[in-house]
């Protein structure tokens, strides 16, 4: 089993049976550490690559759209049904998978406290387990009783995959398991509070993994250097409970970070984290802004707001609607048109240019409530209750139902789409959905 123990005033962590000093690192302003040239004895050679078109590199997918340009993804499944594979996990989850080529990566917790954190590797083909790496928690496990320390999604590219835990352990994998570096932000950050657990979750932008860190006490946003896993900036955020994940809009050659707060949405400067705008109204809490060209969707004040820029670099309001807010689930935006799951559990459709409403239909059949944001495929949309029942909807101007799939198993975290398949992220397990013999 994992644990720690101090030596010289270091801190010495036991992973899978392979021990690493924290301390015999580069610290960069009291915080972080990366491997010592001399003690690279988990250093991996690595190719340097970007995530293809049909990965789902992290939360969301591409861009965090929730769409992926896959064709001939299934639309009916059940327990037995199109299922190509499933696996059980050793913990409970409500993060999303992510999946990079052949490779799907999953996080869980397990435990009587839930101090046992999880990092797996599937063969996406045949659902065969990789490799397994685990950790001992170093922070907090409190939590509701819906989620898990496994709650932010993990993000995956060439050069590895990034896992932030609820706990704040935040650790780095190579494709092959290797480990890269790990950090205990709990450590590191003594005052980290969110008694009924974090959600976050991280996002990539080359070199850089996005940290979101927004708690009672210790709060911030970090880019973090995604070789050695020091920070290259840290900027303070509000005190106050926070789950949204941000959001990377890229705008010609500038990349900014759009992350809701209490009292306003900031977007910052990815490359250094410096403030490019924002605008005021509570938009804060779970559900997370989406972009569509240089248009963002944001979930503020009971609304769902479209924003477009103006002068100087300012973004004002194109249209809002309050029938679109959407409840815990993140809105999408599909060939056009939006669609939001309300707290109601009925899905909305409207046109992106005006707002302008199409259709609803509910989706929830009154069996379960929706954590899970929607997603879209092969002109389809697809929505996740947490009792495990999915609607699927073709996309377009009308409504029209084209299957209710039951997988009666509880579904917290956004399934994954590629290579032709969903992947479904269980509290328990993982199944690869597909109609493909």
């Amino acid at each position: 089993m994992p644990f720690g123990l101090t030596w010289r005033g270091a801190r010495l962590y036991l992973v899978d049976g392979l021990s690493f000093l924290g301390c015999l690192v580069a610290v960069n302003q009291g915080m972080g550490f990366r491997m010592n040239a001399r003690l690279a004895l988990f250093a991996v050679m690595f190719s340097v690559g970007v995530a293809g078109a049909g990965d789902w590199p992290q939360f969301r997918g591409p861009n965090a759209s929730g769409v992926s340009d896959e064709k001939g993804l299934p639309t009916t499944w059940g327990p037995t049904e199109n299922v190509k594979w499933k696996i059980e996990t050793p913990g409970r989850s409500v993060a999303s998978p992510v999946v990079f080529g052949k490779k799907v990566f999953v996080t869980s917790s397990s435990g009587v406290r839930n101090d046992r954190l999880h990092v797996q590797c599937i063969d996406a083909d045949t659902g065969k387990l990789l490799w397994h790496r685990q950790l001992a928690a170093t922070g907090n496990t409190g939590h509701h009783p819906k989620s898990s320390m496994a709650a932010p999604s993990p993000c995956v590219n060439a050069e590895g995959v990034y896992c932030l835990f609820a706990t704040a352990d935040l650790v780095a994998y190579d494709l092959d398991g290797n480990l890269k570096w790990y950090r205990s932000l709990a450590e590191d950050y003594p005052n980290i509070a969110n008694q009924v657990g974090m959600a976050s979750s991280p996002v990539l932008y080359k070199d850089f993994l996005i940290v979101p860190m927004d708690t009672a006490g210790d709060s911030f946003l970090a880019a973090v250097d995604t070789t050695y896993g020091k920070n290259v900036w840290k900027i303070d955020r509000p005190k106050d409970i926070n789950w949204v994940t941000p959001t990377l809009r890229v705008v010609g050659k500038v990349a900014e970070l759009i992350f809701a707060t209490p009292k306003e949405t900031i977007a910052y400067t990815v490359t250094d984290g410096k403030k490019s705008w924002s605008v005021a109204g509570e938009s804060g809490g779970i559900p997370t802004a989406v972009t569509s060209g240089e248009k963002v969707l944001l979930p503020s004040r009971g609304n769902l707001v479209c924003l477009q820029p103006g002068e100087q670099g300012a973004m004002k309001e194109l249209w809002k609607s309050q029938k679109l807010s959407p409840g815990n689930a993140s809105p999408l935006v599909y060939d056009g048109k939006v669609y939001s799951v309300g707290r109601a559990g009925t899905l909305l459709a409207a046109n992106m240019s005006d707002g302008k409403e199409l259709w609803s239909e509910r989706v929830s059949k009154g069996k379960g409530t929706f954590w899970a944001s929607p997603i879209a495929g092969d002109g389809k949309i697809y929505t996740f209750d947490d009792a495990g029942i999915c609607t699927v909807l073709k996309a377009g101007d009308t409504a029209r139902v084209l299957a209710t799939n039951d997988l009666k198993e509880e579904i917290m975290g956004t399934p994954a789409l590629a290579n032709g398949c969903i992947y479904i992220r269980t509290v328990s397990g993982v199944y690869c959905i597909s109609e493909k013999k």
